[in-house]
């Protein structure tokens, strides 16, 4: 019969293995990320013998949508509440019109995301 110690201690171990496990595993693919270049926001596909390794990239956008609001001209209570920076729309500004790019990019925070490794079957 087994008893709540020895069941502890094999749960232990496990979880021990499995962070030793998550650490290898990032490590191999912050490698694999230095190897293969994309942009910042895209991705790239390699063959790597049987394999199909693709590397992902993205980037993250946090705003200050309340100034971004008052820059616009618009009412904070005519925006509704739960809205988000269109990302898309922010980088297209930075080329469809540079000047107010400047000044909204004063309120937005773009930051990479962690970068994606995938394997499949070639």
């Amino acid at each position: 019969m087994e008893n709540i110690e020895t069941l502890a201690h094999e749960l232990y171990d496990a979880k021990r293995a499995e962070d030793a496990s998550t650490a290898a595993r990032i490590s191999v693919e912050e490698r694999i990320a230095a190897l293969v270049e994309t942009g910042d926001n895209g991705s790239k596909t390699v063959e790597a013998g049987a394999l199909k390794v693709t590397v992902k990239r993205a980037l993250s956008y946090k705003a200050d949508l309340d100034n971004l609001r008052m820059i616009a001209g618009a009412p904070l209570k005519l925006v509704p509440e739960k809205s988000e920076l269109d990302s898309k729309a922010y980088e297209k500004l930075r080329t469809s019109n540079p000047a107010l790019f400047a000044t909204v990019a004063e309120f937005v925070t773009v930051t990479p995301r962690k970068v994606s490794v995938e394997l499949k079957l070639a």
